[in-house]
């Protein structure tokens, strides 16, 4: 069950500044260098892979992938949020 929070306006401008630092986070993710090292070596091999290779190639495509839905949501979030509060932010996101 959802519970309403009794905030000032404020706290509620920190509250989405707060969201909105955190989808910036979000928008901007990398893999980190090795992790990004590793799955361009795997896929540029994939033909000499071991079984465990391709597992882990499959794996890292999967993250790859989830990360950029996400960051694409964080994304389109952002902007939702300056367009509903401009008077939060500088500039659009």
């Amino acid at each position: 069950m959802v519970q309403k929070l009794a905030v000032s306006n404020g706290s509620l401008d920190s509250l989405i500044k707060d969201c909105a630092a955190t989808l910036e986070r979000v928008a901007s993710y990398k893999l980190p260098p090795s992790l990004d090292r590793r799955l361009l070596w795997l896929s540029e091999n994939k033909e000499t892979l071991t079984h465990e290779e391709r597992e882990e190639l499959q794996a890292l495509v999967d993250l790859a992938e989830d990360r950029t839905v996400e960051k694409l949501q964080a994304s389109v979030m952002l902007r939702s949020l300056a367009e509903a509060c401009p008077q939060l932010f500088g500039t659009a996101p």
